[in-house]
């Protein structure tokens, strides 16, 4: 499939800037290696052909449903529009991961990933009209209810005020990678099986 802007790619203005010490560029620091390999998965997706996009929601719906007990309500609005679109296009919604242990509750960390993810849904989405208009007509309401990016600046205000310095961190940090792997293995999870798009 051709390339294009992936999921991670989102994090775009995370990933650049002057290093100022917070926790904010510690998480963008230490969790670089994860967001290039989601990035390199979801990437290859090509949201020219309805297979391609197909493949991009079906993974992300993966996750998101994998990670449905801890979400908030902006998030769930995100996950439920996922299965909008996938059922625009005559697809089932996968079945989340069966062997993940989640935690109690959101945290930061988990934020940190979960909105940064919604910076680049313009981007996404003036691609997806430009490659394919109908497909983006038809089935574009998880892009759609993407874009609102005021629950990231909440999250990279509180992080980016953070001397990086708590008690804390590590697990935060750790967090952050935890969704970044369940993103990945969610893609692995539906990678090269049929979408058998209606």
């Amino acid at each position: 499939m051709g390339s294009m802007i992936g999921l991670l790619s989102l994090w775009g203005t995370v990933l650049t800037g002057k290093d100022d010490g917070s926790l904010r560029e510690r998480l963008r620091r230490e969790t670089a290696g994860a967001h290039e390999r989601v990035d390199a998965l979801f990437g290859a997706c090509d949201f020219g052909t309805e297979q391609g996009y197909a493949a991009f929601l079906r993974a992300q719906a993966v996750a998101w449903e994998t990670l449905r007990p801890l979400l908030d309500q902006g998030s769930t609005a995100r996950a439920d529009a996922l299965l909008r679109d996938l059922d625009e296009l005559g697809l089932e919604a996968p079945p989340p991961l069966a062997d993940v242990r989640l935690p109690g509750e959101a945290t930061i960390g988990h934020g940190y990933v979960l909105e940064g993810s919604r910076l680049g849904s313009a981007v996404l989405l003036r691609q997806l009209r430009a490659k394919a208009p109908a497909l983006a007509d038809r089935a574009s309401a998880y892009l759609h209810e993407s874009g609102d990016t005021a629950g990231w600046r909440l999250v990279s205000t509180r992080l980016q005020k953070s001397d990086g310095a708590c008690a804390n961190d590590e697990d935060i940090i750790g967090d952050a990678l935890f969704v970044f792997d369940l993103f990945e293995r969610s893609w692995q999870a539906v990678d090269g099986v049929p979408a058998n798009i209606s």
